[in-house]
């Protein structure tokens, strides 16, 4: 009897992976599906209504992870920060002062074309990493203030 279970469970597992192997992209979408059905009723933060806790510029955020990254994360990881500096890069939805990448909200991107590189810029974000090997931070959900 138990034989029959453990052939069955077998037989079961071989055929999923077949189908899996020849339908990669029907069953990336289902995990993806499954993965947003159980994190729906979450509840997400929106920082661009938040009132910045940290308000600097870019420079002096960026100086608070060059010399202490460990304080740095412990004070500023899943805070909204409020940095004003010059824009070094445009890359699709992703703007960049200095080492810091502001991936814009998509209730923003349409003021993303209105930017240019070299302009100043007020940006608002939650901060989720720092990259001690690049010397990037992360910033998400960010708006163009």
């Amino acid at each position: 009897m138990l034989k029959k279970i453990i052939y069955g469970i077998l037989a079961v597992v071989v055929v999923v992976g077949i189908w899996v192997a020849f339908n990669k992209e029907k069953a990336t979408q289902m995990v993806v599906d499954l993965g947003m059905a159980m994190t729906s009723s979450v509840k997400h933060r929106n920082p661009s209504t938040e009132k910045a806790k940290f308000e600097m510029t870019v420079d002096a955020f960026s100086k608070a992870f060059k010399d202490n990254a460990v304080e740095a994360n412990k004070t500023y990881i899943n805070q909204a920060v409020l940095l004003e500096g010059d824009i070094t890069t445009i890359s699709g939805v992703t703007v960049t002062l200095n080492n810091v990448a502001c991936n814009i909200d998509s209730t923003e991107v349409i003021k993303i074309k209105d930017l240019k590189v070299g302009s100043k810029v007020k940006i608002q974000g939650l901060v989720v990493g720092y990259n001690d090997l690049m010397e990037e931070i992360a910033l998400a959900q960010c708006t163009i203030k």
